[in-house]
C-alpha cells in the first residue's frame, strides 16, 4: 500500500507506486451539478454552468491520471458515477469520463459501469451512447409515481417522464435498471405507495431501492414540516408499507438482500455490496471518498480547493484516517448487519478474537430477545422489527 505520507493532502503524485499490492477495487466518481436542490436534500450539489462542467470534467480526468500512478495495478470491476445528477451531463463527457478510467486502470471484461440518472435527463440518443461506452447499469432517481408528492418535495420530473425513461431503457436495451423509491414523502398514502411498487414489478425492473426519507431540518422541507406547514405520513403507517412492500417483492422474485434494496437474481449492486463489506473503493471528484480497506480519506469539498489541486497536478485530499482494530469490528458490525445475510460470528471472531468481539454478544443478544436480531447456526442478522429500527440498533456499533 502507498506509504500515509502518500496519501497526505498537497502530496505531490508523479511516479508509479512500485511498492502497491494490486487489488481488485471499486471506483466511484462524483458528479456534483443540478438543475435544481430537491426541498430534502442536504447533499453537495451545484448549479449547472457549462464552463463549469467543462472545467470540472478536464479535472477528474487529470485526477483520474494522478490517482492511477498509484493504483495502476488494481482491477477495477465496478465504476460508479453518482452525484448529484450525473445525467445532465452530456453523453461525450461522460464516455470520455469511463474512456480515462478504461486508459489509465485495468478495468475488468465484466466491470459492472453504473450511471444515477434523474427521468428528465434522458433520451434515445443519450441511452444509446450510454450502452456504446460500455454502461450496463442504470439507477433512476424516480422517488415516487405520484405528480403531487413529485411537486411538493422539488423533483422536476413527472409519472409520465418516469414512464417514458423506462420505456427508452428496455427499448435501447438496458437490462440491469435500479430504480430508486422514497418511501414516507409528505402526501404519500397506502395507495400511491402500493402503485408504485406494481408500476416497477409490471416493467420489470430488475432492481429497486427502497429509502426512508431522512429528513434534515436545516433542508426547506425540514423546515416546512418544522413549522408545521407540511405534514409527513403517520410513522406506523411507513413500517407497515415497509413491512408490506419487502413481502410483496419477494413475492415476485426480488430477493431482499440489504435493508433498502431489492434484486432480481444476479442484479444486487456489486459496487454498493463493496461498501457494506468493507472492500476496497476509491472516490474521485468533489467531496468523495475513499477507503483501501485500513485506511479512509476524503476529497476536498470547496470547489475551489478541488480544483486548485488537481490543476497543480496535486491529490484533492482533504483529510486522511487511519482505522483501528476496534473501527474495523465497528464498521464491520455496522455494515455487516444492513445485510440480510448477516454476519458470520466465528469467522468474526476469528478475524477480530474472542475478546473484541465479546463486548458486543451483550447488546446483540438484548437485541434478540427484543426481537431485533435473530441468530441462527452462528449467523446473527436482523429481524424485520430491526431493519425498521436499524438506526437505533446499529448505533451500538458507532
Amino acid at each position: 500500500m502507498p506509504s500515509p505520507r502518500s496519501r497526505l493532502p498537497g502530496c505531490r503524485q508523479n511516479s508509479k507506486n512500485s511498492n502497491h499490492t494490486a487489488m481488485t477495487i471499486g471506483v466511484y466518481i462524483h458528479i456534483p451539478f443540478c438543475r435544481s436542490k430537491c426541498l430534502y436534500c442536504h447533499f453537495i450539489s451545484l448549479p449547472i454552468n457549462t464552463d463549469m462542467v467543462e472545467r470540472y470534467q478536464r479535472a477528474l480526468i487529470r485526477e483520474i491520471e494522478i490517482f492511477s500512478s498509484l493504483h495502476a495495478n488494481d482491477k477495477v470491476d465496478s465504476i460508479y458515477l453518482g452525484g448529484s445528477t450525473p445525467s445532465l451531463l452530456p453523453a461525450p463527457h461522460i464516455k470520455e469520463i469511463i474512456t480515462a478510467c478504461r486508459a489509465n486502470f485495468s478495468v475488468a471484461p465484466d466491470c459492472e459501469i453504473s450511471i444515477e440518472a434523474n427521468p428528465d435527463t434522458l433520451a434515445q440518443d443519450k441511452v444509446e451512447k450510454y450502452l456504446e461506452c460500455g454502461i450496463n447499469r442504470i439507477s433512476l432517481g424516480v422517488q415516487t409515481f405520484s405528480d403531487s408528492e413529485l411537486q411538493l418535495v422539488g423533483r422536476r420530473h413527472t409519472r409520465d417522464s418516469v414512464i417514458r425513461s423506462l420505456h427508452c431503457l428496455h427499448k435501447c436495451g438496458f437490462v440491469n435498471i435500479n430504480v430508486d423509491l422514497m418511501l414516507g414523502l409528505p402526501l404519500q398514502t397506502a395507495a400511491s405507495w402500493s402503485d408504485n411498487v406494481k408500476r416497477l414489478i409490471d416493467m420489470a425492473a430488475s432492481h429497486i431501492s427502497v429509502y426512508m426519507l431522512d429528513l434534515d431540518e436545516s433542508t426547506p422541507l425540514g423546515q416546512m414540516v418544522g413549522s408545521g406547514r407540511v405534514r409527513l405520513p403517520d410513522e406506523d403507517l411507513v413500517a407497515d408499507l415497509y413491512l408490506e412492500t419487502s413481502d410483496r417483492l419477494a413475492s415476485c422474485g426480488y430477493e431482499h438482500y440489504e435493508i433498502s434494496n431489492f434484486a432480481r437474481p444476479g442484479f444486487a449492486c456489486r459496487h454498493n455490496l463493496k461498501y457494506w463489506t468493507r472492500l476496497p473503493v476509491y472516490g474521485l471528484g468533489l467531496g468523495s471518498f475513499s477507503f483501501d480497506g485500513h485506511m479512509r480519506q476524503a476529497n476536498h469539498s470547496s470547489l475551489d480547493d478541488y480544483l486548485r489541486l488537481v490543476e497543480q497536478g496535486k491529490l484533492p485530499i482533504s483529510s486522511t484516517e487511519e482505522l483501528g482494530q476496534r473501527q474495523a469490528l465497528q464498521e464491520t458490525l455496522f455494515l455487516g448487519l444492513r445485510l440480510t445475510r448477516g454476519i458470520n460470528w466465528k469467522r468474526l471472531t476469528k478475524k477480530f478474537g474472542a475478546r473484541a468481539v465479546r463486548g458486543y454478544e451483550k447488546d446483540l443478544k438484548r437485541f434478540c430477545d427484543e426481537g431485533l436480531t435473530e441468530w441462527n447456526d452462528g449467523i446473527v442478522r436482523l429481524t424485520k422489527s430491526g431493519m425498521l429500527l436499524a438506526n437505533e440498533v446499529l448505533q451500538v456499533f458507532v
